[in-house]
C-alpha cells in the first residue's frame, strides 16, 4: 500500500472517535446518501480525525491519488472495527 507508512497515525487518530462512528454509521445508512457506503464511511471518518491539509499533504510526499487514500482510509476503519471487538 502507497500510504503504508501513514496506517499506524491513522489508526490511531480513528481511534479517538471511534465511539462516534457506529451511530454516524447508522444515520449514513439511514440517509441513503452515497454509491459505495463503505467508501463513503471511511472517507468520512478519515476526514473527521485528520486535517484536510495533511491529507492533502500526502499527494506530493507519497505521489498517491485519491484511491490510494481511500485505500488507508478504508484499511485503517477496518483495523479500527477488528480493535474495539
Amino acid at each position: 500500500m502507497k500510504l503504508d507508512d501513514e496506517l499506524k497515525n491513522v489508526i490511531s487518530r480513528l481511534e479517538q472517535i471511534k465511539d462516534k462512528i457506529p451511530p454516524y454509521a447508522e444515520q449514513l445508512k439511514a440517509s441513503k446518501d452515497y454509491k459505495d457506503f463503505e467508501t463513503r464511511l471511511a472517507n468520512d471518518c478519515l476526514k473527521a480525525a485528520v486535517k484536510t491539509s495533511e491529507i492533502c499533504s500526502w499527494y506530493d510526499k507519497y505521489n498517491c491519488n485519491d484511491t490510494h487514500i481511500t485505500t488507508l482510509a478504508k484499511k485503517a476503519l477496518k483495523a479500527v472495527y477488528t480493535i474495539t471487538k
